[in-house]
């Protein structure tokens, strides 16, 4: 009886085998991934103090002094502008888009990389200039600014104005 059972779920087994192994599978997943077109900068400077100028004077700092990263997942197109017409600060100063000295009329311009003269940039509020063009994903690259100081001033109390980077896809 024993030998009878044995030989029963042995044969019960031997008969499963084959049905198990030739089961196909009844579904299939397919994992799908989309990047968004992000856009964002990021820069390791937030204020820069050209201290006291003389009027007529041009002081800058190092065209590597500020570094832009593109953290966007697309190329980028980066422009450089002042947000205002005017430098605050007591008297006003106006901000010359042509970066031309004047009586209480300064003007700024940018280098990327390089020395100061090779391809200075001029830093407007109306219609911004192009800083970089074509920036790779994840790239960086560096910047320095240059102040055109007044001819004259009306007072001696501190200006200032702000400088923005943006990006948009290129």
């Amino acid at each position: 009886m024993k030998k009878l059972l044995v030989e029963s779920i042995l044969a019960m087994v031997l008969l499963l085998i084959p049905v198990t192994s030739a089961m196909a599978a009844t579904s299939a997943d397919i994992t799908i991934t989309a990047t968004p077109a992000y856009i964002a900068i990021t820069c390791n400077q937030a204020s820069y103090d050209f201290g006291v100028v003389a009027a007529s004077s041009t002081p800058s700092n190092a065209t590597n002094w500020a570094t832009v990263t593109n953290l966007s997942t697309v190329q980028t197109d980066q422009t450089i502008a002042v947000t205002t017409t005017s430098w605050s600060g007591g008297v006003t100063w106006t901000h010359s888009d042509t970066a031309t000295a004047g009586a209480d009329t300064a003007g700024l311009l940018a280098a990327v990389g390089g020395s100061w003269g090779d391809a200075d940039i001029i830093v407007k509020n109306g219609s911004p200039n192009f800083i970089y063009e074509n920036k790779a994903a994840g790239g960086t690259y560096s910047f320095g600014l240059k102040l055109v100081a007044p001819t004259s001033f009306t007072d001696g109390i501190a200006k200032s104005i702000i400088v923005r980077i943006s990006a948009a896809a290129g």
